[in-house]
Formats: C-alpha cells, structure tokens, sequence
C-alpha cells in the first residue's frame, strides 16, 4: 500500500547553475563505484565539448582512490570530486587549461591553493562552456527534477549575469558574489546582486572542511580555515560596508565556531545585514547554534549532505557522524524555523526532489530527520501556482511526478 502527497516546486537555495550547464554534457561519476568503471567512462568521453578536456564530476573518493600515475594515463582530462572542493587534472589537461588562465593553473595540485581559489577555479571551468542555451536546457532538466528556482551562490562574472537576461532565467535565480567579483561589477549589475559569499572552509570530501578534531583517516589533518581570525573580521566589516546580504560557507565545527565568533565580535553592525545565512553548517552544536539564533543567522543547509555520515565514515569519528546535519536539534531545541531561518538547498548534489527528501524523511540517525511539512516550508514555493510534485511513498521508495502550469 503506498500513499500520496503534493508539495509546491523546490526553490534551491544554494547551487551554481551557470557551472552545472555548462558541465551538462560532462561525465557524471556520482554512481559510479569502481576505478575501472570511472577510467571507461572518461575515456569514452569524446568531444563533447569546445575546450578539448575530458571534464567530470561526482567521483566519490570514499569509494575507490585514483592514482595520479593511471590518470595520467588518460587523455586531457579534469575530475571533480562530489564535493567540487577536490580536483584531479593531468599533465594534458593542464596545458590545455594553463593556454586559457596561465601559469596559475600549475598550483591546482596544492589543496591549500585550491581552497583559497576555489571560486576562481569554478569560473574557470564554467566558462570554458557557458552559454544563454547551456542554461536554458539545465533549467529545462532542473524543471523536470521539481525544482523551479535555483540560487547562485558564486557568480562567475557580469556576463553571467547577461546570459540568464538572454536566457529569460532572471526570475528562477539570485545571485551571490565574492567580494572581488562584486567590486568589478557595473552599478547596475550591482543592483541584481543579492549578497556577498565567503568561503571559511573546505569540504569533507577533500577532507578540508575545518574540525575541532583530526580526519581519523589522517590523524594530523584537522581540516583548513581560509582565513587569520582578524582577516575575517576586516573582509566580514568590507561585505556588511555594501549593504548587501551576506552568505558564509562553514562546514566543520571549527569553522563555525570561528564565523559565530567573529560576527559576535562586530556587534551591532551585522544587525543591520538584510539577510546573515551560514552556508551548510553540517557539524553546528547546540551551543553554537543557540548564538547564532540569537543573531538573527539564517541556516541554508543541504538534506542530501545527511548521508555524509555514511558516506564519509572512513574519515569522520562516529560522533561527528552522528552531529552531521542536526536538524531536530536545530529545530526542536535551539528554536530554528524552516522557511523563516532555515532554508534548505542541494548545492547540485544531486538537484531534485528525491533523493533529499530521501535523506530528510529516512535518515543514518534520528537527529537528522525532517518532516515533510518542515522540508516542504524550508524547500518549496510558497504556493503552487509554478507547479506542483505528486509524490508517492510505498515499498519500492520514493516515487515522484513532476506538473508544471503547463501541464
């Protein structure tokens, strides 16, 4: 016996559009769990697009490792970890991408470079295919997923801007910037910015997401913090000095410890942001959550990141298996809304209604559980004039049928 519900289209908080079109023709390893497997695969690649290079993405490294010598072996290639945060490029590849953006391409290698780059190195290739088409069929797939909006939380530049006008895709987005690109922008370009995203971590799938402990996979790793706590404090002062809203990336507990610390500190004046959200916020405690609740922080948080705790017990304690993702905390104990203060997004790991309702209704641990009403109010449109997702749950999981209004 199964039963069936209806929720609104997904409205995503956090994704980057622009890089997913334009990897929208590039291998897809999320399922893939052998190193064969994956070699075939980027090898089968072909020429599908301009740039030359074998692009994939989704390699879980929990699953198999890739010895740099056998990807050396393949033709020009890139892969993306399922985190992004890692990337494996060859010798070929990196001339070919170096004749696009230069020397700088030869630190890639360098985790810590990589961390500190890391949206300069999206940019990089995102737009090696960006396109007004690109977008417009992503968003064309997103649709058939459920979701009918998706934020961007790293614009690539002021032409990406102009790709989404071309591509009448303006209203489905908002668009976050890193300083840098902000202060390059047009004042009208300004005028469509959203906020400023900092980065203050890694991710657990590079295993640089910053702990208060050790990676039990590399006992003296505890993870990477971007910036000096003072260095925080005076980027965090320049992106409340815009006026913008503003959107902090922090994974681990030490970099959400480090973010709520530092904005404590600036008193007053990130009272004054329109919208304060932490990015992903996985291993946030009670305590921590409590002041940031206080502050008035807006959660956006990803329920597909809740398999993490399976997905990366290989390097995690069990305890932070368990504190990943704690949703009933949050919203049971330190008082947490969904819909007002916390919001939930895929960041493209995977798009789609499935399976993070899947990981929000069925999860590792109990913490981590959400209802459906509570995923509908952080995740959805307010109302179904878009559209709406027949779901249906029965023995075989769950199934869905997306209609839009013009169905």
């Amino acid at each position: 016996m199964s039963e069936t519900f209806r929720i609104p289209l997904l409205k995503d908080h956090h994704s980057h559009p622009l890089f997913y079109a334009a990897f929208s023709t590039a291998v897809n390893l999320q399922q893939v769990t052998t190193l064969d497997e994956a070699h075939r695969l980027v090898c089968d690649y072909g020429e599908r697009d301009n740039s030359g290079i074998a692009i994939a993405h989704g390699w879980r490294n929990s699953q198999f490792d890739w010895p740099q010598a056998d990807f050396e072996k393949l033709p020009p290639a890139a892969v993306f970890d399922v985190s992004l945060h890692s990337l494996l490029i060859n010798q070929s590849g990196s001339e070919i991408l170096a004749r696009h953006y230069g020397d700088s391409v030869n630190q890639l290698a360098d985790s810590e470079w990589y961390e500190s780059n890391f949206r300069t190195v999206l940019n990089w290739f995102a737009n090696l295919n960006a396109s007004a088409e690109a977008l417009e069929a992503f968003y064309g797939q997103l649709l058939e997923v459920g979701v009918w909006s998706a934020e961007e939380l790293l614009l690539v530049d002021e032409n990406e801007i102009n790709l989404f006008e071309q591509a009448k895709l303006t209203d489905r987005t908002r668009f976050w910037a890193a300083p840098e690109t902000y202060s390059n922008l047009s004042s009208s370009a300004k005028n469509q910015i959203t906020g400023l995203k900092l980065f203050t971590d890694g991710a657990l799938g590079s295993r640089t997401a910053a702990l208060n402990g050790t990676y039990t996979d590399e006992p003296n790793n505890r993870g990477l913090l971007i910036y000096p706590d003072g260095e925080l404090s005076e980027v965090i002062g320049e992106c409340l000095d815009t006026g913008k809203s503003l959107s902090i990336h922090a994974i681990g507990d030490r970099a959400i410890e480090q973010c709520i610390t530092t904005l404590e500190k600036m008193g007053s004046a990130v009272r004054t942001v329109p919208e304060l959200r932490i990015e992903h916020a996985q291993m946030i405690d009670l305590e921590m959550a409590t002041r940031a609740k206080g502050m008035g922080i807006t959660l956006s948080m990803q329920p597909n990141f809740t398999s993490d705790s399976v997905e990366y017990s290989d390097r995690l304690t069990a305890e932070l298996c368990q504190a990943n993702n704690p949703f009933r905390m949050l919203i049971d104990q330190a008082g947490f809304e969904c819909g007002k203060d916390l919001i939930f997004g895929s960041d493209g790991m995977p798009h789609g209604v499935q399976y993070g309702l899947q990981q929000a209704l069925y999860p590792t641990h109990k913490n981590q559980s959400l209802t459906l009403d509570e995923f509908k109010a952080g995740y959805c449109l307010a109302d179904e004039s878009k559209g709406h997702i027949e779901l249906k749950f029965g023995l075989q999981g769950i199934e869905y049928n997306v209609h839009t209004v013009q169905d």
